[in-house]
């Protein structure tokens, strides 16, 4: 009837839009005229911005003369994919505790050669598996899954051990974690270890893992903050663990004294793992690996 062109109503509703109020405003103010019909169509009223998209690494890089291209390994596409995956679907949180490891480099030193005797090889992950699964048991939100809109809290603790390798990094796995004693939690890491540097794990022994440990400290990594292995809620980091000088007190006294320390750093997911949830866990990790038993090496 007036010959309106939408394009030019200020538009007050959601992103812009052109109301019906906007529209008899815009007649009411004298600012329409009467026109002949448009000689294009009239324009359609924006639309609400869209969420954006995960930006793709470009594949058109340009290769300079003295470069080498390796194409990735099926094992190194199915990393990559997991990785950008995770980072896009969880949202990641840190929290990083100084552990004193005085205790376990005792018993440790004391029991390493029984251990020896028996085939097995005595480490601090050992110890550090052990304090972990005995607290996943005691912090059920930490040993979870994240399903659509629901938390699934695991009854198993099934303990994956990052072992790196040249061509890739797998994850097998240690069923029933928190059921086994020192001994056969560094049995089973040494043999998972090795066979996996020998590609003679079977399908089945790199699933169904319920929590992840990684070991950069073994390179010298001080502190790392690593990629949460999906669809898992956590995943537990080991820095290196080193002699460093450290104020004691004694009755009340401060001195200088060396100890065996290094920092564990936890990633876990917000979306099911409150900060306190986490930095429980990781005071009774601490706990443990400070007050570990003899009894129980």
């Amino acid at each position: 009837e007036h010959n309106l062109d939408l394009s030019e109503i200020p538009g007050t509703g959601i992103a812009g839009r052109v109301t019906k109020n906007d529209v008899l405003g815009y007649i009411d103010s004298g600012a329409a005229v009467e026109r002949g019909a448009p000689s294009a169509p009239a324009a359609t009223a924006p639309r609400a911005p869209t969420a954006p998209q995960p930006a793709r690494a470009p594949s058109g890089v340009e290769r300079w003369e003295g470069d080498r291209v390796e194409p990735w390994s099926r094992i190194r596409k199915l990393t990559a994919e997991h990785m950008v995956m995770s980072r896009r679907v969880s949202p990641h949180v840190n929290t990083i505790f100084e552990v004193d490891y005085s205790r376990v480099a005792q018993l440790r030193a004391k029991k390493k050669k029984e251990y020896a005797d028996r085939g097995v090889n005595l480490t601090f992950l050992a110890f550090i598996a052990k304090a972990a699964a005995d607290g996943l048991r005691r912090h059920p939100a930490l040993n979870a899954a994240v399903s659509g809109e629901s938390t699934i809290l695991r009854r198993d603790v099934n303990l994956g051990i990052a072992v790196a390798l040249d061509w890739g990094l797998i994850v097998p796995v240690i069923r029933h974690a928190d059921e086994l004693a020192l001994l056969g939690l560094a049995r089973a890491i040494n043999d998972l270890g090795e066979r996996a540097r020998a590609k003679k794990l079977s399908p089945d022994e790199v699933q169904k893992g319920t929590f992840t440990i990684t070991n950069p400290g073994v390179f010298g990594s001080v502190i790392g903050t690593p990629i949460i292995n999906q669809p898992q809620a956590a995943i537990l980091c080991v820095g290196a663990i080193e002699k460093q000088p450290t104020v004691i007190t004694v009755d009340g006294t401060d001195t200088i004294g060396v100890r065996t320390k290094g920092m564990l750093s936890l990633a876990f997911d917000h979306r099911i793992v409150d900060g306190a949830d986490a930095d429980r866990f990781m005071a009774d990790v601490k706990k443990s690996l400070q007050e570990f038993p003899e009894a129980a090496v």
